[in-house]
């Protein structure tokens, strides 16, 4: 029988790496996202090439939604071996004292209680069968800090300590829980975002983004699926003894050897 993977944030970035990745590893994937039109084109592509994927819009920060959602989705499929909580809110850059305070809100409650939410919908039934994958995406904002990034760095940070402390309550059940920290992936957000402090700065994104590279060992950009193929391990029977970790997967950027 084909396991089902959920994954939140579909609707572009890394989220739709994922979802291709354990959908050619024959995965049947539940993809979830906001935008409904979006979803709707990823979904024929996948089908297209033969995979086996569902396109549910949700708003994960919608508590009673999820709720439903995630019971429909149960009681269609029967189980939920992995979850991957991928959506999450990253703001253009700028300094707590100018930081809108519902941006502040806003970003706490999509990449912190939205994971908390799904997460709590679906766990009951991963306790039950005695087996289940969680995996929750941080950022090497929280664990190296970048400058005017105060926000997202303390909602993804506080996404280590959920990791940590659920998988202790849940290994017993043979549930693990792990979080993966991505550096610099080529998405059409991160080209948005640096584009645009780019421009602010009067130079080219190439420009903005070189002295990052002489950072980062792997000197380039991440690709979304080979996110999606660290995801593919954590989820499967070869992780089993790993839970409660945080795996930075950045290119060597948060290297303190």
């Amino acid at each position: 029988m084909k396991k089902v993977a959920i994954v939140t944030g579909v609707s572009r970035g890394i989220g739709y790496g994922i979802s291709l990745v354990l959908a050619q590893a024959d995965y049947r994937v539940i993809m979830i996202a906001r935008n409904q039109q979006r979803l709707a084109e990823i979904e024929k592509e996948f089908k297209d090439m033969g995979l086996d994927v569902k396109a549910i819009p949700l708003d994960i920060t919608d508590r009673p939604a999820v709720r439903a959602t995630i019971a429909d989705i149960l009681a269609d499929y029967g189980q939920v071996d992995v979850l991957v909580n991928c959506a999450g809110l990253m703001p253009l850059p700028q300094t707590l004292v100018d930081m809108d305070d519902q941006l502040w809100d806003d970003m706490i409650t999509v990449n912190l209680t939205g994971t908390y939410n799904v997460t709590k919908a679906v766990l009951p039934a991963m306790i039950e069968k005695k087996f289940g994958r969680i995996i929750n995406f941080s950022s090497v904002s929280a664990t190296k800090p970048v400058q005017s990034f105060v926000g997202y760095g303390t909602a993804k940070g506080g996404l280590h300590a959920f990791t940590a402390a659920l998988a202790n309550e849940v290994s017993k059940f043979g549930v693990t829980v792990n979080a993966i920290a991505p550096g610099f992936v080529e998405t059409e957000e991160m080209h948005r975002i640096w584009g645009s402090v780019a421009r602010d700065a009067g130079v080219s994104e190439e420009s903005m983004l070189a002295p990052f590279w002489q950072q980062i060992p792997l000197g380039r950009w991440i690709q979304r699926e080979e996110i999606g193929r660290v995801i593919l391990f954590l989820a499967s029977d070869t992780a089993a003894i790993i839970t409660g970790q945080l795996l930075i997967a950045d290119g060597g950027y948060d290297n303190r050897a």
